[in-house]
């Protein structure tokens, strides 16, 4: 038990530091795959190129500007009614609307202020990204895998889980190497889901 429990800190750990690996990188190149305007990867691409942008501009971000440029330009890309969804699973059936409402914006803020801070300390350089053609899942979802290459690092795989909402296209997770956003929100927040589930004196023995 404590071996499993301290696997997946560790896969925890290894997740929140090679996506903050990602968006906190201050500036990149791109392979010959680069996603067109029409791609869903394009969405992803044109975030990275404003981080890039962005964390040139100043060695130390204010971070009141930092905070706000990441609520306006890097946030609205994720959709979080949609993460909320997953990560509660069936304990979202003892949830009052509220609850959902409280929940997902504590998974909010726990999102950008963890971005925030690494985004505000972390610097590297000689980083590339590497996308692969989107493949998709009907009309409104699609999956687009990209490669991030580093001299002094092994290769980072980042795999991108998008739905379409309307004419835009929206992250709804984020594997990195393998480890899900979704499942480490789910570990870190399940001392506070347990409280939503179905009263003893309910229950069927």
């Amino acid at each position: 038990m404590h071996i499993i429990t301290r696997q997946i800190r560790i896969q925890a750990l290894t997740f929140v530091a090679l996506v903050s690996m990602l968006l906190a990188l201050p500036s990149f190149a791109y392979t010959s795959s680069e996603p067109t305007a029409e791609d869903p990867g394009y969405v992803i691409k044109t975030t990275l190129d404003k981080i890039t942008t962005f964390s040139s501009n100043s060695d130390k971000v204010d971070p009141a500007r930092l905070r706000g440029f990441i609520e306006n330009q890097i946030i609205p890309h994720f959709d979080f009614d949609n993460m909320s969804h997953w990560i509660t699973g069936r304990y979202a059936r003892y949830m009052s609307d509220k609850d959902k409402t409280d929940f997902q914006r504590n998974l909010r803020e726990t999102f950008l202020s963890s971005l925030a801070k690494h985004l505000g300390s972390f610097d590297a350089k000689n980083t590339h990204v590497r996308f692969f053609p989107a493949r998709y899942r009907g009309e409104d979802e699609a999956f687009v895998n990209t490669d991030v290459y580093r001299p002094d690092a092994l290769t980072v795989q980042l795999d991108f889980r998008m739905r379409r909402e309307g004419n835009d296209w929206k992250i709804i997770d984020i594997k990195a190497n393998g480890s899900s956003a979704v499942l480490y929100y789910r570990d870190h927040f399940m001392s506070q889901l347990r409280q939503y589930q179905r009263p003893v004196y309910a229950r069927r023995y």
